[in-house]
């Protein structure tokens, strides 16, 4: 990938190698912050660090197949899913719990969701059935994880908390309201409408991706960084 000639025209493979860089830097900060963040923030850190990590290894070898053949699939994004999500979801879970008691329920509940939420859209994707059935599968799980995130134990622990915290809940928790509504967007124009993995939908996961995942990696590691300082 870090080897192979592009011009600056192949927008593509731009933004497919700039994600993996921008991703390996993140887990890097996520993880050197473990030695200078409380101890109670190391889960989340280390949680957001991994969902990085494994970001970092898909866009690598998506960006490796698109410079040998100019050719993207949707499977290699649900592999990674499978993990970024539920792992994205727990950080926030350890977030909370850093504030107060959150129920171990809730982790199982929003975890279980997010792993079914990936899994319906793979559901239509692969034509097991009706991908806009997968589709609204997935939106059900999207939402019900949000419902936790603004009416659940989690919202109540952080709710009185100090500003740095609540203030980095709340973007987070917006940024996977906002930014999390693309991957139905998506799914819908490229398998419903059927426009395939085009250079403009892979250019959108890749933004997409810097909303959903980096942002909120940086904001646990920018709360955390405060509570110790």
């Amino acid at each position: 990938m870090f080897t192979a000639l592009y011009s600056s025209k192949d927008v593509v493979a731009t933004s497919l190698t700039g994600m993996a860089m921008m991703s390996i830097a993140v887990t890097v900060i996520c993880f050197l912050s473990l030695s200078w963040s409380n101890e109670k923030w190391r889960v989340p850190s280390t949680l957001s660090g991994a969902a990085c990590l494994v970001t970092a290894l898909l866009y690598a070898g998506a960006a490796g197949f698109w410079l040998s053949s100019e050719a993207a699939s949707a499977g290699a994004r649900f592999s990674g899913w499978y993990t970024v999500h539920p792992l994205q979801v727990a950080a926030v879970y350890f977030y909370a719990r850093t504030q107060g008691a959150v129920p171990s329920g809730v982790f199982w509940r929003i975890t279980g969701a997010a792993v079914l939420m990936t899994f319906g859209r793979w559901l239509g994707d692969a034509s097991f059935f009706n991908p806009t059935l997968g589709a609204l599968i997935s939106i059900g799980f999207w939402l019900y994880i949000l419902g936790e995130m603004y009416f659940g134990a989690m919202a109540e622990a952080v709710r009185k908390s100090d500003r740095a915290v609540t203030l980095g809940y709340f973007w987070i928790r917006l940024l996977f309201t906002v930014g999390w509504a693309v991957y139905p967007i998506l799914h819908f124009v490229d398998v419903v409408i059927g426009v395939g993995q085009s250079g403009g939908i892979i250019v959108l996961y890749s933004i997409s991706d810097i909303v959903n995942l980096i942002i909120p990696s940086l904001i646990v590691v920018a709360v955390a960084g405060q509570d110790r300082y």
